[in-house]
Formats: structure tokens, C-alpha cells, sequence
């Protein structure tokens, strides 16, 4: 949990000072140009915060990247929906005042990244309250990994080889992890492991990321929703939009119409 010292985080004051919690239940300090120091080169990896209106204070390079911006003046100031789409920001900040509101961050959270400039990517994120000097949220910080296609010479991908192609063949059909885990020979706790590893996510989150990724394409291409939730592996269209809703931000029929304009 980040705390700062002046009780603001706006976009005009650069904040003096932060507090992180300590492994001894203390508080480190922590300047925003440490924080900009180090995580401004992390590769595909994006950092920003925002201040309690929401509005971008800073990003690092990958985040300015990201959002299709050349410098920090570009992001500073400006929120979500200038680089997202409507639905879209307004997932990314529902997620930001739940974790204002509850001092609670979201962690691990799959989420596909529909972008204004810019391909769609999945990410892997986690917001953490930015604290007042008052006890009170003043904004969130957010760390968010873009999840690539694995490396297939990683020594790891032999092993899980066999067990993708299972997933990607079946994906319309319920898929146990501990099936998977026998066909790749390991435990499951093992198989765990593995696919964090090489693809960043819990084998569950990857049957997941399957079916909608599926479910993407299909919706590009036209065709009833309820005959694209079937073919995905849902049982009905309901459950198939709540899903779809979660990790991209918008229904199946607002994204639908976002590709089309």
C-alpha cells in the first residue's frame, strides 16, 4: 500500500513523499521519482498512477507505449478514456475506486486491453491504493504485465506441448486441470507452476484466455452471440456475457461494434 506524506496526489503537485508497508509492519519511505527511476525501462511491463479523480499522474515508457502517447506531459491529466474505449475505461475504473474505496488492491487480475491506438493485448493486473496522510485514499498505482506468446524453445513448452494442443482442440468442452495434469505427466501443484512459468497464468486462467480469445475472432467475423457463447464452451449466452464483460470491459455486442467502427 502506497501512503503519501502531503495527503495529494494530483496531477499539479509532485508528490514529496510515499509510504509502502515494510516487512515489519512499518512503512518505507519512497519518493515518486524513485518510482519513476525504477520501473520507467521495465520491458513489457506497464506502470502509472493516477490521483483520486483518476487521472494519470505518470506512466513509464511502456505505459506512454501503450497508451500511444511520446511523453509523460501527454498522459499526465487525462483518464482512461482517452486512450480506451468508453466501456472499456469505465471497467479499468470501476476496478480503481473499488480499491480506493476498500484499501484493498486487486491483484492477478486477467483483463483484455481494448485500445484506442493499438492492438488488443491480454494483461495481468494489480492496483494498489496510493494512502493519505488522513487515513484516506488519495489514488491507486497499477502494475500491469502484457501476457506474449510463449517462447516454444523454453525448456518447459516440450512438456506442456501436448496439453495446449488438449486445450486448444477442446476448449468447447469442460477441461479438468487435474486431466491435464496427467497428461502431462506432472502433479497439479506442478502443472501450476509450469503454466505461470511459461505463459504468466494458472492453467484455469489459460482455458479461459482460449475460450475468449475464440470467442474474439468469432465475434469479429459476425455470426448470433448465443451460437458464439455455445461454440466457446458456455452453456448460455448469459453466463457467456457476464464472462466476456469481466476481462474485456464491454459486452459481446459493444465489442462488436467497436471493431466495426
Amino acid at each position: 500500500m502506497l501512503q503519501s506524506k502531503s495527503g495529494s496526489f494530483s496531477v499539479g503537485d509532485v508528490m514529496s513523499t510515499s509510504y509502502v508497508a515494510g516487512a515489519d509492519g512499518g512503512v518505507l519511505p519512497v519518493t515518486l521519482d524513485l518510482w519513476r527511476a525504477t520501473l520507467e525501462d521495465l520491458q513489457g511491463t506497464l506502470f502509472f498512477v493516477k490521483d483520486e479523480n483518476l487521472r494519470f499522474v505518470c506512466g513509464n515508457r511502456a505505459m506512454r507505449e501503450f497508451c500511444g502517447v511520446q511523453s509523460e506531459g501527454d498522459l499526465a491529466g487525462r483518464s482512461a478514456g482517452s486512450f480506451f474505449p468508453d466501456a472499456a475505461g469505465k471497467k479499468y475504473e470501476e476496478w480503481e475506486r473499488l480499491v480506493m474505496r476498500s484499501l484493498r488492491p486487486v491483484k492477478d487480475q486477467l483483463f483484455f486491453s481494448v485500445r484506442l491506438r493499438g492492438r488488443p493485448v491480454w494483461l495481468l493486473l494489480g492496483c494498489w491504493p496510493v494512502m493519505g496522510a488522513r487515513g484516506r485514499a488519495s489514488g491507486v498505482a497499477s502494475v500491469a504485465r502484457i501476457l506474449e506468446a510463449p517462447d516454444r524453445r523454453h525448456p518447459t513448452y516440450a512438456r506442456l506441448a501436448l496439453v495446449v494442443d488438449h486445450i486448444r482442440a477442446n476448449f468447447t468442452q469442460p477441461i479438468e486441470v487435474t486431466d491435464l495434469a496427467k497428461r502431462a505427466g506432472v502433479s497439479v501443484s506442478q502443472l501450476e507452476r509450469d503454466f505461470v512459468n511459461l505463459f504468466g497464468v494458472s492453467p484455469r486462467r489459460y482455458i479461459t484466455k482460449v475460450r475468449l480469445d475464440a470467442a474474439l475472432e468469432l465475434l469479429r467475423q459476425g455470426g448470433p452471440i448465443v451460437d458464439i457463447s455455445h461454440a466457446c464452451g458456455y452453456s448460455d449466452q448469459s453466463a457467456f456475457t457476464r464472462r466476456f464483460r469481466s476481462l474485456v470491459g464491454m459486452s459481446p455486442t459493444e465489442y462488436r461494434l467497436a471493431q466495426q467502427s
